[in-house]
């Protein structure tokens, strides 16, 4: 598996695909902006996305759901508990009316595993930046989103957002995993978890 990073939008958010190099297909996890360049990249290494995976709903996530989408044919995963985002997304750092990106085609629950560019994943419900945050394991990666950064978790004054949760969801999903399990956030660099499990100041 190749991971291919882009940052896109004003925040910085990292969209990824996770290449099978066998046989060029791709799973692409969260195309937050910029869906025309995020196209062109797929193109540029003649790629075909099988899957569209979103950690959770935010607009810094999904705003370049539309381009992709259309450009790929592929089927979108997200959790139910923010499902309702995709079709009423709305943002407090871009002001605007709502923006419907339509319905998901997969709705994934704690514990799933499918196959997707012939790469095996497994769900992990990590409610607490979201209801419905979720990361995706894979091989020796872990797409993580917004639930933990560089030794960083993802913050939870926003609407929806639960501290508490998300110390939980960390501390039972993410931290039992091998050290050397690498964490792709939503932000920021990777990292692994034997490095948030000792520096990570949130955690301790």
């Amino acid at each position: 598996m190749k991971i291919r990073l882009m940052e896109v939008g004003p925040l910085c958010t990292n969209c990824y695909l996770a290449e099978n190099e066998e046989t060029k297909q791709a799973v692409m996890v969260d195309p937050g902006d910029d869906g025309d360049r995020i196209m062109d990249v797929v193109k540029k290494y003649g790629l075909t996305v099988d899957a569209i995976l979103l950690t959770h709903g935010h607009a810094d996530h999904i705003s370049g759901l539309k381009e992709v989408r259309e450009g790929t044919k592929a089927k979108v995963y997200i959790a139910a508990g923010d499902a309702d985002r995709l079709t009423h997304s709305t943002s407090m750092f871009f002001p605007g009316p709502a923006k419907n990106y339509g319905a998901a085609d997969v709705i994934v629950n704690d514990g799933d595993e499918f196959e997707a560019a012939g790469l095996r994943f497994k769900v992990l419900a990590t409610p607490g930046h979201t209801p419905g945050g979720v990361c995706y394991a894979v091989e020796d990666a872990v797409f993580c989103g917004d639930t933990i950064f560089a030794e960083s978790i993802g913050r939870t004054d926003l609407p929806g957002g639960n501290y508490s949760q998300l110390l939980k969801s960390i501390k039972e999903k993410i931290l039992p995993m091998a050290d050397d399990v690498m964490l792709l956030p939503g932000h920021g660099p990777a990292t692994n978890v034997g490095w948030e499990r000792k520096r990570n100041p949130f955690l301790q």
